[in-house]
């Protein structure tokens, strides 16, 4: 891969974690990863709690793989209607031709026990006809369905993927941190700035002197990733008025 590209791509994929909350970021990392280096066909189980949450990891990840012109397919059970998993498949077959990844939502009301079983039975099938990597979002119930009901195709996961959310609690307030030079990789600056907005979203929030200080190192955070208009945003709309 020549370097420019790589490079394009590791400043794509920290832009886009920098978005998502801290504890997401380790596994969102890897399923970018594994969605841009894994072999033809993988099984990819992301499990999530909120659907909101689950549409803005979707978009995050699709927003870095179309700026690497490899669009990513969606089939969302939810919105589309087959018959069954025999039609899915057929689906799922078409959008290989020329998608290199496709997720699946949707899952949790379309998927009962047959289908399941259908799945499992078919996955070799699947394996040879879709060779992509298959993202799939469901619930913790689903997947607990899905290890029971197709434990076959659950042994071929190529990667298992933890975004579920829990109600907010009390925040720990990350001290500023300043200096003339910032020896911070990207992914160590993407880190910090999805602590940093964590922070300064808080409810309560910081008092005035620490959020300002916070968000003073939000906007140069960005800045030094590329985010220019947010950088400028954040000091005009967000950091002036506490001072």
């Amino acid at each position: 891969m020549p370097a420019n590209e790589l490079f394009r791509f590791d400043l794509a994929r920290h832009r886009a974690a920098a978005g998502l909350r801290p504890e997401h970021i380790n596994d969102f990392q890897r399923l970018i990863k594994t969605l841009r280096y894994g072999s033809r066909f993988q099984l990819l189980f992301a499990e999530f709690t909120e659907a909101d949450y689950r549409d803005a990891l979707i978009q995050q990840l699709d927003l870095v793989f179309a700026e690497l012109g490899q669009p990513v397919a969606r089939i969302d059970l939810s919105r589309q209607s087959f018959a069954g998993f025999a039609a899915l498949e057929a689906e799922l077959r078409r959008l290989a031709a020329d998608h290199g990844a496709i997720h699946l939502t949707g899952v949790d009301g379309w998927f009962d026990e047959g289908r399941w079983r259908d799945f499992n039975i078919r996955r070799e099938a699947i394996a040879f006809g879709v060779p992509v990597r298959l993202a799939i979002w469901l619930s913790a119930g689903s997947v607990a369905q899905a290890i029971v009901l197709a434990p076959d195709l659950w042994a071929w996961r190529g990667g298992v993927y933890a975004f579920t959310t829990v109600p907010a609690g009390p925040h720990e307030i990350p001290q500023p941190q300043t200096g003339p030079i910032d020896p911070r990789t990207l992914a160590e600056r993407s880190c910090r700035i999805a602590v940093l907005r964590d922070a300064v979203a808080a409810d309560p929030p910081p008092d005035d002197e620490i959020l300002g200080l916070l968000l003073d190192e939000l906007a140069g955070l960005l800045a030094s990733i590329g985010e220019l208009d947010e950088a400028l945003r954040i000091r005009q709309e967000e950091e002036l008025p506490v001072y």
